[in-house]
């Protein structure tokens, strides 16, 4: 399949049109490069609230405006996938659900289906300046391009949960990000590369970047976009399969093929997916041994 997962920059916009009209570009763009899946990154959504003069907000009050535009949102990006024939993930926003609200994203089939990962673990800001609350459950999308799960940004960096993707059967693992500072990109970057060669699976990060004035949520971002796979037999020995500029707008795309890939597990170098079992037993006890 043909993967395009993008580094973008949110912006203010006139209008509700002016928005739709810029992410149908962005998406015709890599439809027309033969692109099949496309990735936005976390927090892009908030450019669903981006809309007429700019002004800021307290951090609750832009949660509290994300959820009210989160199923237009959704819609449009529906709408984009089946106009375009593609499978998108879009950019996360707050949603409400269950009486909180959450960090969630949209994954939309080109046949209009739609699934919607919350994000699993918080970060500080999102627990105390946002007061958002933690999805419940991981989800294992069944799509035409092979089973696909998702990793929102900090979700990346807790390997439990990859690993549960992956033991259900997941062959690429999506993981949109929002990073301020270098050290969170280099976090994520790094989480990721390292998700791939535990679950020697394929992962897909996709980073907001640039700076949004008036928009405290998401005032200044990092990152560069990578498509990234366990360093092994037949694969790249960086484990690196394409990658962007750092903080460089636009779409990395690449053509992958998640066989070789999955081949690794049963004939690979080294065998992390089938050993991962040989941990558990030796983690019941850890003997303190005094050297004096």
């Amino acid at each position: 399949m043909k993967i395009a997962t993008c580094a973008y920059h949110p912006q203010w916009q006139s209008d509700w049109d002016s928005l739709a009209a810029r992410l149908d570009a962005w998406v015709a763009e890599a439809a027309a490069q033969g692109a099949e899946l496309l990735v936005f990154p976390e927090y892009a959504g908030v450019e669903a609230a981006l809309i007429g003069a700019p002004a800021d907000r307290h951090p609750t009050d832009w949660v509290a405006a994300l959820c009210a535009v989160f199923d237009r949102w959704t819609a449009l990006h529906t709408t984009l996938a089946r106009r375009h024939g593609v499978h998108i993930l879009a950019g996360s926003l707050p949603r409400r659900i269950a009486g909180q609200c959450t960090n969630a994203a949209a994954f939309c089939a080109p046949s209009g289906a739609v699934a919607i990962q919350d994000k699993m673990i918080l970060t500080p800001y999102e627990r105390t300046e946002m007061q958002l609350g933690p999805g419940q459950t991981l989800q294992l999308l069944e799509t035409t391009l092979g089973r696909v799960g998702i990793l929102i940004c900090y979700d990346s960096e807790f390997p439990l949960l990859a690993r549960a993707l992956v033991a259900a059967g997941a062959d690429l693992i999506l993981v949109p990000s929002c990073t301020e500072a270098a050290a969170g990109q280099t976090r994520v970057r790094q989480s990721c590369r390292a998700r791939a060669i535990e679950g020697q699976c394929l992962i897909v990060q996709a980073p907001l970047v640039g700076s949004v004035p008036d928009c405290g949520i998401i005032d200044v971002n990092t990152g560069r976009a990578g498509i990234f796979c366990p360093p092994d037999l037949g694969l790249p020995d960086d484990g690196i399969i394409a990658e962007g500029g750092t903080d460089i707008p636009g779409w990395v795309i690449a053509e992958v093929d998640t066989a070789p890939i999955a081949a690794v597990r049963k004939v690979g170098q080294v065998g992390n997916f089938s050993h991962w079992p040989e941990q558990d037993h030796r983690l019941e006890r850890v003997t303190t041994v005094a050297l004096g």
